[in-house]
């Protein structure tokens, strides 16, 4: 008897430089045979999806991240305007990656989601230049200046939903899998900040939105990378690896889940 391959979603979870634990996921799903049929993004985890989408090497991919430094995503400050940070290196870095590709040629289908600044709701991006999507998606409030896009403007796509899993689902998605980025441990640090305080505030905030509305994901993947701060890359192979050790524990539940009949 034939039976048809279930189709496979991939949600990318925000958590800005701990994203690169996105890039190990990937790499094991590819070297699993796990295809992926659908991909979306949150903040970083659009850049990731984009980068992915685009058909950039996962491993270069993960050498290129390592070699990143603060000045290399990030402007001069100038805190008198909408943010802190302009996002032009960051828009101009995601044009690179990404090949400056349109959404009509990725290799899967692919969202990106950014809130709308006027209406306060979510919208999945899915048209234009992927880099300009990406730039939208990650708009962090106070720290990267808003991006507008068609008259609309767009800030973190995570604001309001850190897993974007429920528009695989609506776009044909049998299994989705979601990657978590927020485990939120106690918050002891030597030295407090301005940007470790935001952050922080950030986490809880999204870790009380998860908990009255759940992504939705059939698994989720939580890879604890709390050690790494927001806005500097370091420790990229790090983080990476426990990207992949998260990934590889998922895989027996990801391979049930592809087996169970509908």
């Amino acid at each position: 008897m034939k039976t048809t391959r279930k189709r496979v979603g991939v949600a990318l979870g925000s958590g800005g430089m701990r994203g690169l634990a996105h890039i190990g996921v990937l790499q094991v799903l590819e070297e699993a045979g796990i295809q992926i049929d659908y991909l979306s993004g949150a903040s970083v985890g659009a850049f990731m999806g984009a980068a992915y989408a685009a058909e950039m090497d996962l491993y270069a991919l993960g050498a290129f991240a390592a070699k990143l430094s603060r000045r290399d995503v990030l402007d001069p400050p100038n805190p008198f305007r909408s943010g802190l940070f302009s996002g032009q290196k960051f828009l101009k870095l995601c044009a690179v990656v990404t090949e400056n590709r349109t959404f009509q040629e990725t290799c899967v289908p692919f969202w990106c989601s950014a809130v709308d600044l006027a209406t306060g709701k979510t919208c999945y991006l899915h048209e234009g230049r992927l880099a300009d999507a990406v730039r939208a998606s990650i708009a962090i409030p106070g720290l990267l200046r808003p991006f507008t896009i068609g008259g609309a403007t767009y800030i973190d796509g995570g604001t309001l939903e850190s897993i974007p899993a429920a528009i695989l689902r609506e776009n044909g998605a049998d299994v989705v899998i979601g990657v978590d980025l927020s485990i939120c441990p106690p918050y002891a640090p030597k030295r407090s900040n301005a940007y470790s305080i935001a952050f922080r505030s950030v986490d809880l905030m999204r870790a009380a939105i998860d908990t009255l509305a759940p992504s939705g994901a059939d698994v989720l993947i939580r890879p604890d990378v709390s050690f790494m701060g927001r806005l500097v890359p370091h420790d990229a192979a790090k983080c990476i690896a426990i990207g992949r050790a998260a990934a590889s524990e998922a895989l027996p539940e990801i391979r049930q889940k592809l087996k169970q009949q509908a």
